[in-house]
């Protein structure tokens, strides 16, 4: 199963995320900002889906996609969402088009329905890719 983190400065998104996504079955993380967020990708490399708000105090959601595409080898699919002004405003510079939007305040079900669609359209590796894998003693 596909780990999800989600990043918001608002506690409320917070619970109500992990409890959905919990209560569907996934691992998942809570970060309240960039820094918090960029931590833990960097402690569970398994992470494959982050949900970002794209206005936070500080550091946004267009940095954390910027710094995690930047810094991570690895392939880590984003969501954004926002409750203010137009997500390209909120860019900096990010083509932000090019990421599923949803809009804040979140409706459960929309929210669930994206995640699902970005983790089902994760890559799942072949028989052939599976054994090249080193195994674990």
């Amino acid at each position: 199963m596909i780990k999800i983190l989600v990043v918001d400065d608002e506690q409320a998104i917070l619970d109500e995320a992990f409890e959905a996504l919990t209560d569907e079955g996934y691992q998942a993380f809570c970060a309240k900002s960039v820094d918090d967020a960029l931590d833990i990708l960097r402690k569970h490399t398994d992470i494959g889906v982050v949900v970002t708000d794209l206005k936070m105090p500080g550091k946004t959601g267009a940095d954390l996609i910027n710094r995690a595409q930047a810094e991570f080898e690895r392939d880590i699919s984003f969501i954004v969402m926002s409750g203010h002004g137009s997500p390209t405003i909120e860019s900096d510079g990010l083509e932000i088009e090019k990421f599923p939007f949803l809009r804040k305040p979140l409706d459960i079900d929309e929210f669930l329905d994206a995640v699902q669609k970005v983790a089902s359209s994760k890559s799942v590796p072949d028989e052939d890719e599976r054994r090249k894998w080193p195994t674990r003693y």
